[in-house]
């Protein structure tokens, strides 16, 4: 594993723990903040139940470095997309 994901949460098996994102939702605090809210879980929930989600306030510079930060990984997403049709 890459030394990028040394301090990540893996499982027993050394596989990262990762988890679904079913939804996402933003919010503006004045001037000084944004808050994320990200909906995560194992499974899609049931109607009426309560959904996991870590929600996060940012400050504009972290916004704007989460937002850089995702972008690049977008480009790279489709790079890779591209060039796994050529073959």
């Amino acid at each position: 594993m890459s030394d990028a994901f040394k301090d990540w949460e893996t499982d027993g098996q050394g596989h990262l723990k990762v988890w679904p994102l079913f939804g996402f939702t933003t919010a503006l605090f004045g001037q000084e903040a944004a808050g994320l809210r990200l909906e995560i879980g194992t499974t899609a929930p049931k109607p009426g139940e309560p959904i996991p989600a870590l929600q996060l306030v940012l400050k504009p510079d972290q916004v704007r470095q989460l937002a850089d930060a995702l972008a690049e990984v977008a480009e790279r997403l489709e790079t890779l997309t591209s060039l796994a049709g050529r073959a």
